[in-house]
């Protein structure tokens, strides 16, 4: 078993969530606000940049040193590590957490001038440097003071996020709709891992994928990258139309072999008719009313949010499976005097047969008006009777 060290996104417990139920034999130690330490087996985790949509970058740990080691022992330790494995190093170190070191990158590359050896460093927090680890061949280390173990971890990268692949599949779709593509990628693919994860615990089959509300067919392509055969719906035509377009361009791309299905549908009204088998996994971010609404409009937006909701809610039973994992986005605004939220509508939706499986994971952009809340569901068809 080797140790590793593991860097969440901004929305930590939407990450850890993800992480845990994705790799459950791997247990997390949280080190920092967004840095984790978990033990596996090499092989079980090669493929996971490619799987997770909440981590930036995770790292192997490669030594273990006695924290009172001196600042120039450890250089030298360091040096050691970056001539190793190549005569002109490109690196950075990054010191995180308690109990750092007065050093610095330019203390290291001085020593490896004095081996004779030229060195180039760059700088940066790990969070933003994601890019620049992935287009060049740079060594990124990475150190955390274990103090009340006396270590000090010293790690260097193992993977970092392919920020081109996001972008390709975000960006470079056919049919695109600012107003309909309003969920992350990143998001859609922890949504889709977290319900795909909660369905494993007690599942071996491959499950079956629907968005209601697929809009420009965001959720569908994440849930491909994962090898899910996927159903989508909306009210709008040309969302169908266009989703169908990305759909068979992700296949090409990708060079994807998925079951897929779009079709025009409210999601109030759900035909069961449209499916050939019940939905096991519901993954979807209805609309959440007005993008930048104001004060005054917030009690009847809601209002209305809630009918919508609630109806579709009611729509669903008739085409998920008893067990069904349904992930799904509540809208939540805050202003300086309330906060308008769907939670009361968690209650009532414990009759329909809805059972909440966590508390509501909030995700929200940097000055956005509206936060999303992400819920998660249990279906049971026992309880809808």
């Amino acid at each position: 078993m080797s140790k590793f060290l593991i860097l969440f996104g901004n929305t930590t417990l939407l990450s850890k969530l993800e992480f845990e139920l994705t790799y459950p034999q791997c247990s997390l130690q949280q080190l920092d606000e967004h840095l984790f330490l978990f033990e596996a087996d090499q092989k079980n985790i090669n493929s996971l940049m490619n799987v997770l949509g909440g981590t930036v970058k995770f790292f192997e740990v490669v030594q273990e040193i006695d924290n009172q080691i001196e600042d120039e022992k450890l250089i030298e330790e360091i040096v050691a590590l970056l001539l190793s494995q190549s005569n002109e190093p490109y690196f950075t170190l990054t010191q995180v957490g308690k109990g750092q070191r007065s050093i610095s990158n330019a203390d290291i590359k001085n020593l490896i001038k004095e081996n004779g050896k030229k060195a180039r460093y760059f700088s940066g927090d790990p969070s933003e440097s994601a890019l620049l680890s992935h287009k060049s061949q740079a060594t990124e280390l990475l150190s955390f003071n274990l103090m009340e173990e006396g270590k000090l971890l010293l790690a260097q990268i193992k993977g970092v996020q392919d920020i081109d692949d996001w972008t390709n599949r975000d960006r470079n779709k056919p049919y695109a709709d600012r107003k309909k593509g309003m969920l992350p990628p990143k998001v859609a693919r922890m949504m889709v891992n977290i319900a795909f994860g909660l369905w494993q615990k007690k599942n071996t089959t491959k499950p079956l994928l629907y968005d209601p509300f697929c809009g420009t067919g965001t959720v569908l392509l994440e849930a491909g990258m994962r090898n899910l055969d996927v159903y989508g719906s909306d009210i709008d035509q040309n969302a169908v139309f266009g989703t169908r377009d990305n759909l068979e361009w992700f296949k090409k791309e990708y060079n994807v072999d998925i079951e897929s299905k779009v079709f025009y549908m409210d999601a109030s009204h759900v035909n069961p008719e449209n499916f050939a088998k019940k939905v096991d996994l519901l993954v979807t971010e209805p609309f959440l009313g007005k993008q930048t609404p104001k004060d005054q409009e917030l009690a009847n937006v809601f209002k209305g949010l809630e009918k919508m909701y609630l109806g579709s809610f009611k729509s669903f039973a008739n085409i998920l499976n008893d067990g069904a994992v349904v992930a799904i986005v509540f809208p939540k605004v805050k202003t300086d005097k309330r906060t308008y939220s769907l939670e009361s509508l968690i209650d009532k939706l414990k009759s329909k047969g809805y059972n909440l499986l966590v508390d509501p994971v909030i995700y929200a952009r940097e000055g956005a008006r509206v936060a999303r809340q992400i819920c998660l569901f249990s279906f049971s068809r026992l309880n809808n009777i």
